[in-house]
């Protein structure tokens, strides 16, 4: 067991090792722990800890989730992943949780860069909604203007199309999907389709496919947004597997 003498000098030795991080060993003792010595030990520390590995930054993201480039901004604000910390401009995160975040969403069966791109897909075709509510919104607000008197009783109803109708609509298009086997080129989550054509294979694809699958998505889309205004349901489409099915 230490003795008493022997546990001061230990703790005057790490006293004096901090000091020297800090480099205030000339400032008088109850200065050299001010919150701006401290501080400047931890920033010490952070450093070393960088070059140990233990933080890593956004360049190396790509190591843990394949095809993701500056996704740092992504996990941060869609999972509130919060261990990391900010110097300057850069942005540094525990190598340890990063691993346990990809060993996650690896488990769910989730390719992070194709998450991304839905999450702006999605984000895209409701800026989309949203500026045609916005150009309706801004018709009704113009100045009011002189009307004639025998100008009355024209009335009429806004056009909402029957429940039935959109998830015909919906039979069809999963028709559609499964006899032209359209899941070669599109992919289908759940009320959002995407299109899987990438650089560089997207030039070896046909014109008129391209324009083919780009309509199938926005009708779904379209179809899926209006029933789920009309009737609160979300409609769940699971494509068929396909053996074949490449990607492009």
């Amino acid at each position: 067991m230490k003795t008493q003498e022997q546990i001061l000098r230990e703790l005057s030795e790490i006293r004096e090792a901090i000091v020297r991080i800090a480099g205030t060993p000339a400032l008088p003792p109850e200065e050299q722990f001010s919150e701006a010595s401290l501080d400047k030990v931890a920033l010490e520390l952070k450093k070393l800890s960088i070059k140990r590995g233990e933080w890593i930054d956004d360049r190396d993201l790509s190591r843990y989730f394949k095809g993701v480039y500056n996704g740092g901004r992504f996990i941060r604000e869609t999972f509130g992943f919060n261990d990391f910390f900010k110097k300057g401009k850069s942005y540094y995160y525990r190598k340890s949780s990063i691993i346990r975040l990809s060993q996650e969403l690896k488990s769910r069966n989730v390719d992070l860069a194709r998450y991304m791109e839905l999450k702006e897909s999605e984000a895209k075709f409701q800026e989309k909604v949203s500026a045609v509510a916005a150009a309706n919104k801004k018709q009704k607000k113009k100045p009011p203007f002189q009307l004639p008197d025998s100008l009355k009783d024209i009335t009429t109803e806004d056009f909402h199309p029957a429940v039935e109708i959109v998830e015909a609509e919906l039979s069809k298009l999963r028709e559609q999907f499964t006899k032209e086997n359209l899941s070669k080129y599109i992919d289908v989550y759940g009320g959002h389709a995407m299109m899987k054509f990438r650089y560089p294979f997207s030039g070896f694809a046909e014109k008129e496919i391209k324009s083919k699958c780009r309509r199938w998505c926005d009708q779904y889309n379209m179809a899926c947004d209006a029933l789920s205004k009309l009737s609160g349901k979300e409609k769940k489409f699971t494509p068929p597997e396909d053996p074949n099915a490449y990607e492009l």
